[in-house]
């Protein structure tokens, strides 16, 4: 697959003797550059392959075709097509293992808003529920790989991707990083580096949800004489958007919000929890309307509405129509630019940006050397987004110095 660099449905590299490369790479310098800047990481983020073994944590269609089409699985199979007609080999469901869980709650409803919970269908459904959501919560935490350390090369790329972040200006608001994830590799990789992140929780031992602290920026004082405050520079602000393998409903504390963030994260501890996690289902539309969801929501548009604001999507498959929907109004800010690292031949929403023909979508992929994807996440971070390491700085401030000089003589 060759490099592609769509702006609109024109491919900018066609025709062009610069190295594809280069170019890409030097749009995005100035994207870093920029005022406001939102990236929005998806499931593909988390994917990772070594020795062509999973080693991350597998994308929803992977996922839902090992639970689907196990055999402890088989009786549940049955039972669903055979007395709730809900046929599990259907394209839909085989493909994501959220749209089965969409169709179970959506079931499920029906019998919490009459009140037939007790009913033996209701029961068996309420089972079949809590046993696929165990399911994710075990292949998200993927302690098998964390505690052996197989994983050390996905956790080193996220840790590489939010170093090269803090290279970005620190004159310049900080960046936000929205993502659909539950999984807990940007905690681990912000902790390993030092950095310290918002992520709407505040407390001591007990973390409780408060979105108020979005609204808060961590400085250090520069003169002991006066209140002058400067920003830190390693610092980030975390939303996710669908909650958190590490969050959890907490009623016993008379507290406004009842998310607590949890430090123990191992399948036992979660299994015996009810962890705040949202599902793409179409009550999503209800569902998000409560705390933490409409929250993170809210801010999430803000920052959608901003003025040149730049939103970078990763390993996004643009099947979420509620998030969809907010990036779509964004576009009636004349200065919002959205930035798709994704493949338009094999997606069909990917595919629709890039036929409205607006110089403002960026789509950018391909392959480099018959090996490297730019459109995934080590593409992304190991080949296209700049590292403006001290080196690459004064080098940097360099050119703009002889520039200067040059114009002025």
């Amino acid at each position: 697959m060759k490099i592609y660099f769509y702006k609109g449905n024109e491919n900018i590299l066609e025709g062009k003797d610069e190295e594809p490369l280069v170019k890409i790479t030097e749009s995005f310098s100035k994207v870093l550059d920029g005022k406001n800047l939102s990236f929005l990481l998806g499931c593909g983020c988390s994917s990772y392959f070594k020795d062509k073994i999973e080693v991350g944590i597998p994308t929803m269609g992977s996922l839902a075709k090992e639970f689907l089409t196990a055999d402890s699985f088989s009786a549940d199979k049955e039972w669903l097509k055979t007395f709730l007609r809900l046929d599990i080999e259907n394209e839909k469901f085989a493909k994501n293992l959220e749209s089965f869980l969409s169709a179970l709650h959506s079931m499920y409803y029906f019998y919490e808003s009459t009140g037939l919970t007790i009913e033996p269908y209701a029961i068996n459904l309420y089972e079949i529920i809590k046993k696929t959501k165990n399911f994710l919560i075990s292949k998200c935490l993927n302690e098998s790989n964390r505690d052996n350390e197989n994983d050390n090369d996905l956790v080193k790329l996220y840790m590489l991707f939010y170093r090269k972040l803090l290279y970005r200006s620190s004159n310049l608001p900080k960046p936000n990083i929205f993502t659909t994830n539950y999984d807990l590799y940007s905690e681990i990789a912000l902790d390993n580096l030092g950095i310290h992140y918002v992520n709407g929780f505040s407390g001591g031992i007990k973390k409780y949800f408060n979105p108020t602290i979005f609204n808060y920026v961590l400085a250090e004082k520069m003169d002991l004489s006066q209140t002058k405050m400067s920003p830190i520079d390693n610092f980030i602000y975390l939303y996710k958007i669908h909650g958190s393998l590490n969050w959890i409903q907490d009623d016993k504390d008379l507290k406004l919000f009842k998310v607590r963030e949890i430090q123990e994260t191992t399948f036992e501890k979660l299994s015996k929890e009810e962890v705040v996690m949202i599902h793409p289902t179409p009550l999503k539309y209800n569902a998000s309307l409560g705390s933490p969801y409409s929250d993170l929501f809210r801010e999430f548009q803000k920052k959608l509405m901003q003025n040149n604001n730049v939103l970078i999507s990763i390993g996004y498959s643009f099947s979420d129509e509620h998030i969809n929907n907010l990036i779509y109004q964004a576009f009636t800010i004349p200065s919002f630019r959205l930035i798709v690292m994704g493949d338009p031949e094999n997606n069909n929403e990917i595919e629709k940006l890039k036929s409205l023909n607006d110089p403002r979508i960026w789509i950018i992929g391909g392959t480099l050397d018959d090996s490297i994807n730019l459109h995934y996440f080590n593409g992304f971070v190991e080949k296209i987004l700049p590292d403006l390491s001290n080196d690459d700085l004064d080098k940097k401030l360099e050119t703009t110095f002889l520039e200067l000089i040059r114009k002025h003589e």
